[in-house]
């Protein structure tokens, strides 16, 4: 089964908008990755500065190895300025329900 992850960022007051573009900027790349089956950024209905990553994986593993990657590839240099705090993270099963 698919692996499920809502990650959840709350950006400094005005930097939702830069953490945006940089989406839409590594989405295509992140899109032909191997393993990932799905990702999307939403904005919070009630707070412009939380954002929530919605992504599908074949794996948790093809996950960390993503991840490993826009760490190594200076992403996560990008981002941490951005935030008021480190991200968090839930990993779901997805079910054939």
């Amino acid at each position: 089964m698919s692996c499920i992850i809502i990650a959840e960022f709350r950006c400094k007051p005005g930097r939702a908008k830069d953490f945006i573009e940089l989406c839409r900027t590594n989405y295509p790349g992140t899109r032909n990755y191997d393993g990932c089956e799905y990702i999307s950024v939403s904005v919070d209905q009630g707070d412009e500065n939380t954002l929530v990553m919605t992504e599908q994986w074949v794996s948790r593993e093809h996950h960390r190895i993503y991840s490993e990657f826009r760490e190594n590839d200076g992403t996560a240099e990008i981002i941490a300025p951005m935030l008021m705090e480190e991200p968090t993270f839930r990993y779901l099963d997805l079910t054939d329900a």
